[in-house]
């Protein structure tokens, strides 16, 4: 949004960078199109938690983001666009909480990498966008 001409076109950046993005190497726990909440909650103890911190964890430093955006930029169309560009991930979570199986509508544009690799992109991706953030 900071960059764009315009919000609408920023938005669909948004929502396209998403897809960009899962282009990346990056590591997804090996959760598959399919799999259902139940299946998820029967999932081995140690691997289950280490899934559910990772996913607070990521809640959290949204939320911490949202608020820091909302109050360093005052900018809701910036804060929009990151939540348009989360959306494709957050609606898969929100329709497996509701009893849908994970979706595949995703599945073909991921690039999927063992863990020990898979992280690297994380943290690289954060701070670059910080970096666009603060230019």
């Amino acid at each position: 949004m900071k960059y764009s001409p315009n919000p609408p076109t920023g938005l669909f950046l948004a929502f396209l960078s998403h897809f960009v993005l899962d282009m990346m190497p990056h590591n997804d726990f090996e959760l598959r199109p399919g799999i259902t909440l139940k299946e998820f909650l029967q999932m081995e103890k140690r691997r289950r938690n280490v899934i559910i911190a990772a996913l607070c964890a990521d809640y959290f430093l949204a939320a911490v983001t949202f608020f820091w955006v909302f109050f360093t930029f005052k900018n809701y169309w910036l804060n929009l666009g990151g939540i348009t560009g989360v959306l494709p991930d957050l609606s898969e979570q929100i329709l497996m909480l509701f009893g849908v199986a994970l979706p595949g509508w995703q599945d073909k544009l991921q690039w999927r990498v063992p863990a020990k690799y898979g992280f690297i992109y994380y943290p690289v991706v954060s701070f670059l966008g910080i970096y666009f953030l603060l230019k």
